[in-house]
Protein backbone atom coordinates (compact mmCIF):
# COMPACT_ATOMS: atom_id res chain seq x y z
CA UNK A 1 0.00 0.00 0.00
CA UNK A 2 2.81 2.15 0.67
CA UNK A 3 4.86 1.83 -1.99
CA UNK A 4 1.47 2.23 -3.97
CA UNK A 5 1.54 5.62 -2.90
CA UNK A 6 4.85 7.03 -3.70
CA UNK A 7 4.41 7.74 -7.46
CA UNK A 8 1.03 10.01 -5.92
CA UNK A 9 3.10 11.64 -3.31
CA UNK A 10 6.21 12.47 -6.04
CA UNK A 11 3.34 13.78 -8.28
CA UNK A 12 1.57 16.24 -5.78
CA UNK A 13 5.43 17.47 -4.87
CA UNK A 14 6.05 18.08 -8.33
CA UNK A 15 2.94 19.97 -8.72
CA UNK A 16 3.44 22.07 -5.46
CA UNK A 17 6.76 23.00 -6.69
CA UNK A 18 6.03 23.89 -9.77
CA UNK A 19 2.55 26.03 -8.95
CA UNK A 20 4.73 28.14 -6.73
CA UNK A 21 7.10 29.27 -10.02
CA UNK A 22 3.39 30.10 -12.12
CA UNK A 23 0.47 32.06 -12.05
CA UNK A 24 -2.19 30.26 -9.96
CA UNK A 25 -4.54 30.75 -13.56
CA UNK A 26 -2.32 28.33 -15.24
CA UNK A 27 -1.63 25.96 -12.80
CA UNK A 28 -2.63 26.48 -9.15
CA UNK A 29 -1.20 24.48 -5.85
CA UNK A 30 -2.43 21.23 -4.86
CA UNK A 31 -4.01 22.75 -1.39
CA UNK A 32 -5.77 25.46 -3.45
CA UNK A 33 -7.23 22.52 -5.73
CA UNK A 34 -7.82 20.28 -2.11
CA UNK A 35 -10.03 23.28 -0.86
CA UNK A 36 -12.03 24.33 -4.14
CA UNK A 37 -12.75 20.46 -4.59
CA UNK A 38 -14.49 20.37 -0.89
CA UNK A 39 -16.03 23.34 -1.94
CA UNK A 40 -17.25 22.06 -5.00
CA UNK A 41 -18.55 18.86 -3.17
CA UNK A 42 -20.67 20.68 -0.40
CA UNK A 43 -22.54 23.68 -2.34
CA UNK A 44 -23.00 21.86 -6.28
CA UNK A 45 -24.69 18.26 -4.84
CA UNK A 46 -27.86 19.05 -7.32
CA UNK A 47 -25.44 18.95 -10.14
CA UNK A 48 -23.52 15.76 -9.16
CA UNK A 49 -26.76 14.45 -8.27
CA UNK A 50 -28.23 15.52 -11.79
CA UNK A 51 -24.96 14.07 -13.78
CA UNK A 52 -25.54 10.76 -11.94
CA UNK A 53 -29.28 10.20 -12.29
CA UNK A 54 -28.39 10.56 -16.48
CA UNK A 55 -25.54 7.80 -15.81
CA UNK A 56 -28.19 5.70 -13.84
CA UNK A 57 -30.98 6.03 -16.79
CA UNK A 58 -27.93 6.08 -19.57
CA UNK A 59 -27.04 2.67 -17.71
CA UNK A 60 -30.30 1.11 -17.30
CA UNK A 61 -31.21 2.05 -20.57
CA UNK A 62 -27.71 0.14 -22.14
CA UNK A 63 -28.73 -3.07 -20.67
CA UNK A 64 -32.50 -2.93 -21.35
CA UNK A 65 -31.66 -2.54 -25.14
CA UNK A 66 -28.60 -4.21 -25.35
CA UNK A 67 -29.50 -8.22 -23.45
CA UNK A 68 -32.18 -8.66 -25.90
CA UNK A 69 -30.68 -7.42 -28.97
CA UNK A 70 -27.40 -9.59 -28.29
CA UNK A 71 -29.67 -12.41 -27.92
CA UNK A 72 -31.72 -11.53 -31.16
CA UNK A 73 -28.29 -11.41 -33.35
CA UNK A 74 -27.17 -14.85 -31.99
CA UNK A 75 -30.79 -16.55 -32.46
CA UNK A 76 -31.28 -14.84 -35.95
CA UNK A 77 -28.93 -15.28 -39.25
CA UNK A 78 -30.96 -12.24 -40.70
CA UNK A 79 -30.62 -9.95 -37.63
CA UNK A 80 -26.75 -10.86 -36.87
CA UNK A 81 -25.98 -10.27 -41.03
CA UNK A 82 -27.59 -6.91 -40.55
CA UNK A 83 -27.02 -5.54 -36.92
CA UNK A 84 -23.39 -6.36 -36.62
CA UNK A 85 -21.40 -4.27 -38.89
CA UNK A 86 -23.85 -1.21 -37.36
CA UNK A 87 -22.37 -2.16 -33.67
CA UNK A 88 -18.84 -1.95 -35.09
CA UNK A 89 -19.49 1.02 -37.18
CA UNK A 90 -21.04 2.65 -34.15
CA UNK A 91 -17.58 1.29 -31.76
CA UNK A 92 -15.08 2.68 -33.82
CA UNK A 93 -16.73 6.29 -34.48
CA UNK A 94 -15.34 8.86 -32.40
CA UNK A 95 -17.30 9.89 -29.58
CA UNK A 96 -17.09 13.47 -30.91
CA UNK A 97 -18.27 12.79 -34.30
CA UNK A 98 -21.48 11.23 -32.35
CA UNK A 99 -21.55 14.21 -30.17
CA UNK A 100 -21.60 16.74 -33.41
CA UNK A 101 -24.28 14.98 -34.90
CA UNK A 102 -26.77 14.70 -31.57
CA UNK A 103 -26.11 18.61 -31.16
CA UNK A 104 -28.18 18.72 -34.83
CA UNK A 105 -30.34 15.66 -34.19
CA UNK A 106 -31.41 15.92 -30.24
CA UNK A 107 -32.74 18.40 -27.52
CA UNK A 108 -29.58 19.16 -25.61
CA UNK A 109 -30.80 17.48 -22.74
CA UNK A 110 -30.73 14.24 -24.23
CA UNK A 111 -27.78 14.06 -25.75
CA UNK A 112 -25.70 13.12 -22.87
CA UNK A 113 -27.88 9.88 -22.26
CA UNK A 114 -27.67 9.18 -25.95
CA UNK A 115 -23.60 9.36 -25.96
CA UNK A 116 -23.74 7.02 -23.50
CA UNK A 117 -26.05 4.57 -24.59
CA UNK A 118 -24.23 4.81 -28.34
CA UNK A 119 -20.85 4.39 -26.72
CA UNK A 120 -22.01 1.11 -24.45
CA UNK A 121 -24.34 -0.92 -25.97
CA UNK A 122 -22.23 -1.73 -28.68
CA UNK A 123 -19.38 -3.13 -25.91
CA UNK A 124 -22.22 -5.04 -24.02
CA UNK A 125 -23.78 -6.68 -26.85
CA UNK A 126 -20.63 -7.92 -28.53
CA UNK A 127 -19.07 -9.12 -25.70
CA UNK A 128 -22.77 -11.12 -25.01
CA UNK A 129 -22.20 -12.94 -28.63
CA UNK A 130 -18.96 -13.19 -27.62
CA UNK A 131 -19.89 -15.20 -24.81
CA UNK A 132 -22.23 -17.01 -26.11
CA UNK A 133 -20.49 -17.89 -29.09
CA UNK A 134 -17.70 -19.34 -27.42
CA UNK A 135 -19.44 -21.57 -25.20
CA UNK A 136 -17.78 -25.05 -25.31
CA UNK A 137 -20.18 -26.62 -27.73
CA UNK A 138 -19.17 -30.25 -26.81
CA UNK A 139 -20.35 -29.49 -22.96
CA UNK A 140 -23.53 -28.27 -24.62
CA UNK A 141 -24.09 -31.83 -26.26
CA UNK A 142 -22.95 -33.96 -23.29
CA UNK A 143 -25.90 -32.05 -21.43
CA UNK A 144 -28.40 -32.65 -24.07
CA UNK A 145 -26.86 -36.38 -24.04
CA UNK A 146 -27.15 -36.91 -20.67
CA UNK A 147 -30.62 -35.66 -20.61
CA UNK A 148 -30.23 -32.50 -18.56
CA UNK A 149 -32.91 -30.44 -17.98
CA UNK A 150 -32.90 -27.47 -20.07
CA UNK A 151 -33.05 -25.03 -16.45
CA UNK A 152 -29.91 -26.97 -15.27
CA UNK A 153 -28.04 -26.67 -18.53
CA UNK A 154 -28.48 -22.59 -18.30
CA UNK A 155 -28.11 -22.37 -14.63
CA UNK A 156 -24.76 -24.83 -14.58
CA UNK A 157 -23.19 -24.63 -18.38
CA UNK A 158 -24.36 -21.55 -19.98
CA UNK A 159 -24.52 -18.40 -17.33
CA UNK A 160 -21.50 -19.26 -16.03
CA UNK A 161 -19.61 -18.49 -19.48
CA UNK A 162 -22.26 -15.71 -20.34
CA UNK A 163 -21.40 -13.96 -17.08
CA UNK A 164 -17.10 -13.56 -17.23
CA UNK A 165 -18.08 -11.78 -20.64
CA UNK A 166 -21.03 -9.72 -18.74
CA UNK A 167 -19.02 -8.75 -15.92
CA UNK A 168 -15.95 -7.57 -18.51
CA UNK A 169 -18.27 -5.55 -20.31
CA UNK A 170 -19.67 -4.20 -17.06
CA UNK A 171 -16.05 -3.41 -16.80
CA UNK A 172 -15.55 -1.99 -19.57
CA UNK A 173 -18.48 0.31 -19.63
CA UNK A 174 -18.53 1.25 -16.12
CA UNK A 175 -14.75 2.22 -16.72
CA UNK A 176 -15.54 5.12 -19.88
CA UNK A 177 -19.23 5.76 -19.02
CA UNK A 178 -18.63 8.36 -16.70
CA UNK A 179 -16.18 10.30 -18.28
CA UNK A 180 -18.32 10.43 -21.41
CA UNK A 181 -21.11 11.39 -20.08
CA UNK A 182 -19.61 14.65 -18.73
CA UNK A 183 -17.80 15.10 -22.09
CA UNK A 184 -20.95 15.35 -23.64
CA UNK A 185 -22.45 17.75 -21.19
CA UNK A 186 -19.82 20.06 -21.74
CA UNK A 187 -19.86 19.97 -25.50
CA UNK A 188 -23.65 20.78 -25.72
CA UNK A 189 -23.32 23.25 -22.70
CA UNK A 190 -25.81 21.32 -21.17
CA UNK A 191 -27.46 24.04 -18.11
CA UNK A 192 -26.76 21.94 -15.60
CA UNK A 193 -24.97 19.03 -13.98
CA UNK A 194 -21.09 18.79 -13.67
CA UNK A 195 -20.42 19.70 -17.49
CA UNK A 196 -21.82 23.11 -16.78
CA UNK A 197 -19.50 23.55 -13.86
CA UNK A 198 -16.83 22.62 -15.45
CA UNK A 199 -18.35 25.05 -18.45
CA UNK A 200 -17.76 27.98 -15.43
CA UNK A 201 -14.98 27.65 -14.61
CA UNK A 202 -13.80 27.52 -17.86
CA UNK A 203 -15.53 30.57 -19.03
CA UNK A 204 -14.29 32.75 -15.89
CA UNK A 205 -10.96 30.97 -16.40
CA UNK A 206 -11.01 29.15 -13.28
CA UNK A 207 -8.34 26.24 -13.04
CA UNK A 208 -8.93 25.69 -9.58
CA UNK A 209 -12.59 24.97 -10.46
CA UNK A 210 -12.20 22.88 -13.20
CA UNK A 211 -9.17 20.72 -11.55
CA UNK A 212 -11.33 20.95 -8.86
CA UNK A 213 -14.59 19.08 -10.81
CA UNK A 214 -11.53 16.57 -12.48
CA UNK A 215 -10.55 15.60 -8.98
CA UNK A 216 -14.47 15.17 -7.95
CA UNK A 217 -14.90 13.09 -11.66
CA UNK A 218 -12.04 10.75 -10.52
CA UNK A 219 -13.32 9.71 -6.74
CA UNK A 220 -17.19 9.06 -8.23
CA UNK A 221 -15.73 7.39 -11.73
CA UNK A 222 -13.40 4.92 -8.89
CA UNK A 223 -15.86 4.91 -6.60
CA UNK A 224 -19.06 4.00 -8.44
CA UNK A 225 -16.91 1.30 -10.93
CA UNK A 226 -15.82 -0.23 -7.60
CA UNK A 227 -18.33 -0.53 -5.69
CA UNK A 228 -20.53 -2.03 -8.60
CA UNK A 229 -18.41 -4.92 -9.65
CA UNK A 230 -17.50 -5.72 -6.57
CA UNK A 231 -21.38 -6.34 -5.89
CA UNK A 232 -21.83 -8.07 -8.88
CA UNK A 233 -18.61 -10.55 -8.23
CA UNK A 234 -19.86 -11.11 -4.83
CA UNK A 235 -23.51 -11.81 -5.82
CA UNK A 236 -21.91 -14.37 -8.96
CA UNK A 237 -18.64 -15.75 -7.51
CA UNK A 238 -19.71 -18.98 -7.66
CA UNK A 239 -20.30 -18.60 -11.45
CA UNK A 240 -16.75 -16.91 -12.31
Amino acid sequence: MKKKLIPFIVFVLLWAGISTQVNPIILPSPLRVFYTTLFLFQNNYMEILTTLSRLGISLILTYIIGIPLAFGIVTSKNLKIFLRPGLLFMQSTPIISWILLALIWLNNRYIPIFIVCINTIPILVLNIISGIEGMDKKILEMGKIYNISRKDRFYKIEFPSLMRYLLSATEIILGSSFKVIVMAEVISRISNGIGNGLNIGWLNIETDIILGWTVIIYILSFLISKSILTLLKNKFRRYL
